[in-house]
């Protein structure tokens, strides 16, 4: 075919979504190729580009050095796993990211018609070839008991309803949950007690908190709201 009407076939083919590379029978690419065209496709759903930029990189680290190369309908779960065996355990968080990223290129694979049947990722999610892992709880930092007067008399200056529900928070001693989900008929405003129910606990029994007056001058002035939860907005 002359230089000129294959450009033609092509830039046709390109109108279409059909990368022209891959257009010839029998053409099929390789992981690594059709990964960086599956990233080049979503470059405008990216939150931000160092975020699409990690996307490839994930790849690029512990995928393409081993299965890169073969065909993409080569590709099976042995190889899959051969990626993801070695960090499983020691680099958790980035193999479950290597493995959704490996489903997505198989997926668009499919898609465009270069790979037939199940998706290895899911193959080996159900098979359960690979341990179940615990995630660890990121737990915040503290804050320095000699901080907390600071902090409190900044809250105290906003209007923020999430700012009222903090400092109540911090005169209670409660946890996040318990305040945040705590409703009217909890309140004992006469004998100035907030009786937190068993159900919603962590140890399963009720709690009474003694209301101080500070306490009550949060609180009170929230009624004229008619809310289910005390905190409106933070159901």
């Amino acid at each position: 075919m002359k230089p000129a009407r294959r450009a033609i076939k092509y830039r046709a083919l390109a109108r279409k979504g059909i990368n022209p590379k891959y257009s010839a029978p029998g053409t099929v690419p390789t992981f690594e190729e059709m990964a960086r065209e599956a990233h080049v496709d979503r470059m405008p759903t990216w939150k931000n580009a160092k975020h699409g930029q990690q996307w490839i990189n994930t790849l690029r680290d512990y995928a393409f050095p081993k299965i890169g190369r073969m065909p993409i309908d080569s590709v099976g779960k042995p190889e899959v796993l051969m990626c993801l065996s070695p960090i499983w355990t020691e680099k958790h968080e980035t193999a479950r990211r290597l493995a959704q990223r490996i489903k997505t290129v198989f997926d668009v694979a499919k898609a465009k018609g270069f790979r037939e049947g199940e998706n290895p990722v899911t193959a080996i999610k159900e098979a359960g070839a690979l341990p179940k892992m615990k995630r660890k709880p990121k737990h915040h930092k503290a804050m320095g008991w000699c901080d907390v007067p600071a902090f409190y008399a900044d809250l105290q200056k906003r209007d923020a309803m999430a700012a009222k529900a903090l400092m109540f928070t911090c005169l209670t001693g409660s946890r996040t949950s318990e305040a945040l989900g705590a409703k009217w008929p909890e309140f004992d405003f006469d004998n100035a007690i907030w009786t937190v129910p068993a159900e919603r606990m962590k140890g399963g029994q009720s709690h009474r908190v003694p209301l101080t007056q500070e306490m009550l001058d949060i609180v009170e002035p929230l009624k004229t709201y008619r809310s289910e939860c005390v905190f409106e907005g933070q159901k």
